[in-house]
């Protein structure tokens, strides 16, 4: 059994393959934390501004839905509507992983130079978003 400890045999530890990976995870890592990070920020906010400015009923709870459009969510936040507040934070939530592929795709091909893995991440970054601007 060898006892080769590097990462990749054709690059030795530390070359600008093995640097170049770690940097692409670390970025992707970061985007994720702060977008979470913000989305929740952004929904605890809604759900403040929901209990102080009008607090809920039993009955207003269960006829709440979520409205799905952006002019009508954008509309709700500029006027300070707490539920609008929370849609676009779970908004935020759901675009935060397509952010981090999207940041893959500029990493790959402007820092890394590796045009297939450029290619393939940005046909997973189409595929996605014609997924989420499509099939409703």
């Amino acid at each position: 059994m060898p006892t080769n400890t590097k990462l990749f045999d054709e690059h030795p530890e530390g070359s600008p393959a093995v640097i170049n990976e770690f940097m692409i995870q670390d970025v992707s890592g970061w985007v994720l934390r702060i977008g979470v990070a913000v989305s929740v920020a952004v929904m605890i906010l809604g759900l403040t501004l929901s209990f102080v400015r009008h607090p809920p009923t039993v009955k207003a709870m269960e006829s709440t839905h979520f409205k799905a459009s952006p002019a009508v969510i954008w509309h709700g936040v500029m006027h300070g509507h707490g539920m609008e507040i929370i849609e676009l934070g779970i908004v935020l939530l759901v675009l935060t992983p397509i952010m981090r592929v999207a940041m893959s795709v500029v990493l790959f091909a402007f820092y890394d130079h590796d045009w297939i893995y450029t290619l393939v991440t940005l046909g997973v970054l189409l595929l996605t978003l014609a997924a989420l601007l499509f099939l409703r």
